[in-house]
């Protein structure tokens, strides 16, 4: 079949919808003022069908009718016209009027809203003053004038809305009927019609004197039920009730989104939580029968996969939901939302497993920066035994001063290989061991003895243990530092002394100094807080130390830095 309409005309249609409303309004007036039995009013009434047949909001106005269609509008329109009266009539006005007052409070525009409220007018004061007197037979006095009432005062209200200023309108773009809106309407209108016929036949009251009872009976309940639904007097109304009611009921959404909250918990795989929530999807919500989802490089599929196919996306995730019929656009809405939450979960789930690989990568790489300033200190001891080696001129013979340093500095090495070894297996262990801080300072004094560097304790570390390889690599670093400035200035001095910081705590705190030149103030504020490009050892090693000390619970700082007192801290994070 042709469409009803081409697109061109669509087009226009949707710009002027109000004109097809007044046309229609229009025909209804004059087929109705014709009168029924007339056949100039019946075909009025039939072109009056049509044009609503292109206004009506429900179906789209370029639908393809198939025969089917066709022969279901047409038998409907024949039986409508072959027995049309006055019954029927007030039924189709109210219908009208019911979907005239679902539309008009959705309109932001005031002219736009007037011009609603004038149609809805119109089209009430029609069924009151010219359709209902006709099925009552002995108010023939009063149907005169309502008649020409209808005839000469009606079509002014139509002129009216003609007039009024209102801009081309684009509905079809969000149409929307409040189907709660539309019934209430209907039903004070029946109220007032069927009020109205029963205090003329019960208490035999006049045509007018009825309608005005009945209008009178119908603000009165509207006015109670208003105050009911929301009273003032500091108690809840009927809202809050129904409110309640509908927050109990314990709607299937409501019930899949406990569940996808369950699932955001228990499943921390994003696949397997995209698997699992669109599983729950069937199992949950009665219109989704199966379906499909892909992200990225992954897809899966849950339930059947027939029917009605629906495509949602959010970002990455593509989720094809099918079901046993079309769904309504309000149900589109509504798994339009579904997915931008499941979309927001699993893109939420993808960042938190890069930020575990990333987590774990920079744990890989601060290990392995400990471990090279390891084999750097390492190296260090191991040039000065070969220095040691060249110096001596027996070499069948070793002198005492030799044997002694081996002795010294060989365990050493040794031991500070099995640490490197054992942070390379399990880099987390190595910072929780402890040790008596005096064994350990006089390990280094012994370690260091050879080097010309001064070591001095202060306060009473008895009983005081330290993290001992927070400590080593610290104090090695910034000793192997003073080193490196000693050898452009061979008279440096360099002293490490090891306080007791806090009585209470019982923590130490470890300070080195040297009377070398200060560091440049370039560099300071950069020294602890990122790499720091430098050759004489200002560089990446006291960022990793700072990093490490600051891991541990201690703070790293630069206690002076002017020429002649070059001093650096380890502390506890917590004093001052």
């Amino acid at each position: 079949m042709n469409a009803l309409t081409t697109p061109r005309q669509v087009v226009w249609l949707d710009r002027h919808r109000r004109w097809l409303l007044l046309g229609l309004l229009l025909l209804l007036h004059l087929g109705l003022t014709q009168g029924i039995d007339n056949l100039l009013g019946r075909t009025l009434l039939v072109a009056h069908i049509g044009l609503f047949l292109l206004w009506q909001p429900f179906v789209r106005a370029e639908l393809r009718l198939n025969p089917i269609h066709f022969a279901i509008v047409f038998a409907l329109v024949a039986a409508a016209i072959i027995w049309l009266n006055w019954g029927i009539l007030i039924i189709w006005v109210m219908f009208i009027a019911g979907i005239i007052g679902g539309k008009v409070f959705f309109f932001g525009n005031r002219v736009s809203k007037v011009f609603y409220l004038m149609a809805l007018a119109y089209l009430v004061t029609l069924l009151l003053v010219f359709i209902l007197p006709q099925v009552i037979p002995h108010q023939q006095s009063q149907n005169e004038l309502f008649t020409v009432l209808a005839r000469y005062a009606l079509p002014l209200l139509l002129l009216i809305m003609a007039v009024l200023p209102v801009g081309a309108e684009s509905e079809r773009r969000g149409e929307v009927i409040d189907l709660i809106y539309s019934i209430f309407v209907f039903l004070v209108l029946a109220v007032l019609v069927l009020g109205s016929m029963a205090f003329m036949l019960v208490p035999q009251l006049g045509y007018i004197e009825s309608l005005l009872t009945a209008l009178a009976g119908c603000a009165l309940l509207l006015f109670l039920f208003s105050w009911m639904w929301n009273p003032l007097a500091g108690f809840s109304g009927l809202s809050a009730v129904f409110s309640r009611y509908l927050l109990s009921i314990g709607l299937p959404f409501e019930r899949w989104m406990h569940s996808l909250a369950e699932h955001a918990q228990r499943d921390t795989h994003p696949e397997k939580f995209l698997a699992s929530i669109c599983t729950d999807l069937v199992n949950r919500l009665p219109w989704i029968i199966g379906g499909k989802w892909q992200a990225h490089q992954q897809q899966g599929e849950f339930g059947v996969r027939k029917g009605q196919s629906s495509e949602f996306r959010h970002g990455a995730l593509c989720i094809t939901l099918f079901s046993r019929h079309a769904l309504s656009p309000s149900m589109i809405w509504h798994f339009t939302l579904v997915v931008q939450v499941i979309g927001e979960f699993y893109d939420a789930k993808l960042s938190a497993r890069q930020l575990s690989q990333m987590a774990y990568l920079q744990a890989i790489h601060e290990t392995g920066a400990r471990l090279t300033h390891d084999v750097k200190n390492l190296l260090q001891s191991l040039n000065m035994l070969c220095f040691a080696v060249e110096s001596e001129k027996d070499e069948a013979q070793f002198s005492p001063q030799f044997q002694a340093l081996l002795r010294r500095q060989l365990p050493v090495i040794s031991e500070r290989l099995r640490q490197s070894l054992s942070k390379l297996q399990k880099p987390e262990s190595d910072r929780r061991a402890s040790e008596p801080a005096l064994a350990w300072w006089n390990m280094k004094r012994l370690s260091h003895a050879d080097l010309g560097i001064l070591f001095e304790t202060k306060g009473d570390l008895n009983g005081v243990d330290l993290p001992v390889d927070i400590f080593t690599n610290i104090i090695e670093n910034l000793l192997q530092n003073s080193l490196y400035k000693r050898r452009s200035h061979p008279q440096l001095k360099i002293e490490a002394t090891l306080a007791l910081a806090d009585v209470q705590s019982g923590q130490a705190m470890l300070t080195v100094c040297d009377d070398g030149a200060a560091i440049p103030e370039s560099v300071v504020d950069q020294l602890f807080s990122a790499p720091v490009p430098s050759e004489n050892g200002y560089g990446i090693g006291l960022y990793q130390a700072a990093r490490q000390a600051e891991s541990a619970g201690y703070r790293l700082e630069l206690v002076s830095n002017r020429p002649g007192s070059v001093c650096l801290r380890l502390i506890p994070a917590q004093l001052e």
